[in-house]
Order: C-alpha cells, then sequence, then structure tokens
C-alpha cells in the first residue's frame, strides 16, 4: 500500500470528506440507489493510506471507507477520483488492481482468514468532458464466447461524472454541493466566469469549508484572484475582507504547506485512535496527546503494527 504526496486535487477532495457526516452524504447520494439503501445511518470510517500506483499520483486520488450495512456484515467502500482532463477507458482496469489491493490489504490484516469484506468501487470523474465508457469491465475484451465469460474477470464500477450533473443536484448539503461545484469546473476554461456558481453557497459555509475551496481554486491553473474577490463582494460582502486577507498573507504558500500537513495528521490521527479503541478500550490521556502530536509517518508506522500487537506498549514500544 502506497502514501503518496498530496498533490492539489488529492490535498482538496480528502480535505472535502475528512468530515465523516460529509463522507456519509457524499456515498448516500452518489451510490446507486440499491446499494445506497443497504447502508445504516452510522457514518462510514475512514481507513487511512492510498493503493493507487505512484507515476499516478497526479491523477487519481484514492478514498477508502468501512461502511455498515443494515443487516449483515460491514463492507468497504473504494472511491477513486479521476483527475484527467478527458475519459481514460482504461481507468477501469487501474480500478481493478486498486480494488484487488484493498482486498489483499484486508485479507493480511485478518490473518489471512476469510470471509472477505464486499467493496464497493465508485469512480469520480472530475474533468470537463462527459465520461464516455462503460462502467462494465469484461466490456475491456470486446466479444467474449458466452462459455469463456465465467473465466474472465467482471465487475461493474459506479460512475459520478460531476460533468454531467447539475449543480443544484449535486448534493443536499450546502458544503458538500460547494466542494463538489470546485471540483466540477476547477479544469473549465471558462472558470472566471463559473465563480458565482462555484461560491453560490458562500454566505451559509463555515470558515474552514470556504478556506479549503478558495485555496484550491487560487493553487488551480487559472487565475481566479479576482473574480473571487468580485464574487465575495456580491455573495457575502460582510466576509470578503477577511477572506481576502487569508489569500494575500506575506507566508500564505508556506503556512498553508503547513497547516495541509497538520490537518492531514490530525486526521490520521482520529482513525488511528478510533482504531485502537476499538481493540483496546480507552486510551490514556498522555497516549492520545503523544498520537496527536505525531507527524503522519509515524501514525502510518504505528497502524501498520496495531492490527496484529496483543496490547498498546507492543505497537508503541516494540523494543
Amino acid at each position: 500500500m502506497s502514501n503518496p504526496p498530496a498533490n492539489i486535487h488529492d490535498a482538496f477532495f480528502k480535505q472535502a470528506l475528512a468530515d465523516p457526516r460529509l463522507a456519509g452524504t457524499f456515498l448516500r447520494e452518489h451510490l446507486p440507489s440499491d446499494i445506497a439503501g443497504l447502508l445504516s445511518p452510522e457514518p462510514p470510517e475512514p481507513v487511512p493510506g492510498s493503493f493507487v500506483d505512484e507515476e499516478l499520483q497526479q491523477h487519481h486520488t484514492d478514498l477508502l471507507f468501512r461502511v455498515h450495512l443494515k443487516s449483515g456484515p460491514a463492507a468497504l467502500a473504494y472511491v477513486l477520483v479521476e483527475h484527467k482532463s478527458s475519459p481514460d477507458p482504461g481507468a477501469r482496469l487501474q480500478l481493478l488492481r486498486y480494488v484487488v489491493r484493498v482486498l489483499a490489504h484486508y485479507y493480511e490484516q485478518k490473518k489471512q482468514r476469510l470471509p472477505l469484506l464486499p467493496v464497493f468501487p465508485l469512480l469520480v470523474h472530475q474533468g470537463p468532458e462527459n465520461w464516455t465508457s462503460s462502467c462494465e469491465f469484461i466490456d475491456l475484451f470486446g466479444i467474449v464466447p458466452e462459455s469463456l465469460r465465467p473465466y474472465v474477470p467482471s465487475f461493474r464500477h459506479a460512475l459520478i461524472d460531476l460533468a454531467r450533473i447539475e449543480d443544484r443536484e449535486l448534493s443536499s448539503d450546502a458544503s458538500l454541493r460547494a466542494f463538489l461545484k470546485a471540483l466540477k469546473y476547477s479544469r473549465r476554461p471558462d472558470l472566471p466566469d463559473r465563480i458565482d456558481i462555484v461560491l453560490a453557497d458562500a454566505p451559509v459555509l463555515d470558515e474552514r469549508a470556504l478556506f479549503v475551496i478558495l485555496t484550491y481554486l487560487d493553487k488551480g491553473p487559472i487565475n481566479v484572484t479576482n473574480k473571487v474577490r468580485e464574487s465575495l463582494l456580491r455573495l457575502a460582502p460582510e466576509r470578503e475582507k477577511r477572506i481576502m486577507g487569508w489569500m494575500t498573507q506575506p507566508y500564505y504558500d508556506k503556512g498553508l504547506a503547513e497547516g495541509e500537513a497538520k490537518g492531514e495528521a490530525k486526521g490520521e490521527a482520529k482513525i488511528f485512535v478510533r482504531l485502537l479503541e476499538k481493540r483496546f478500550g480507552p486510551i490514556p490521556t498522555p497516549l492520545r496527546e503523544r498520537i496527536f502530536g505525531s507527524n503522519v509517518g509515524s501514525i502510518e508506522a504505528w497502524v501498520e503494527r496495531a492490527f496484529d500487537a496483543p496490547d498498546l506498549q507492543s505497537i508503541f514500544d516494540p523494543n
């Protein structure tokens, strides 16, 4: 399992779904209705790490969630975000490879015990062009004789093609809708003319959500700083001065990088503590403080030990 450094799209999408409540809304609204109907009201649990090939880190972002079902065992929801401008027919092959890695990783975590958890693959396309490829893996083979089909790998992935979804249909949640609109329009050449659409929910967004969105737009390939200022003056004039002040600080770039690193470490720490509590019960306060004060690398090393460790000491002081 690789852990790639976050690029701009990777960091934005992971920040957007860092809140389990928003992640749950995202899955319920965009998984096929028959699959979404299986989900319990309990929020999904983020699983740390990435399964994407290193050479594709600039084109793919992935998130893995453990989801609870209304009946039966849990399941895994694997979300792959396609950042390429044009639809890639080979994405199904890459998605299959990542899903196999998810299953193999889970199999090893459970000490090679069966059964495996089912995985729902969900592909999100960010590019401005409509997705035209099939969602069926077997279609990659063309015409396959009926007697041979049972021996050919076959699965279907769910598809979220942002370009095809009306803005108001992206989500019923204002924050999630704003995040998805930013993803939808960020790669389009007419982005400057769409800023009012992207920021339409600015008056009701909290500062964190708005800052994440503005940072993403500011770091994109199209300069929209002036358009953003004009839009905020129209949509949220009482917030324009404070928000634009963020974007013009002398140490903005350095602070952003540090903030992203701290945010990623905090998110990993929350997930890790939840994992420990499920295995070992309440975590002592000094140990909790140690976890939340650590960097991502340390937390990921502890996570790998946590699945097989007999006690807390074996995780943090293996020697």
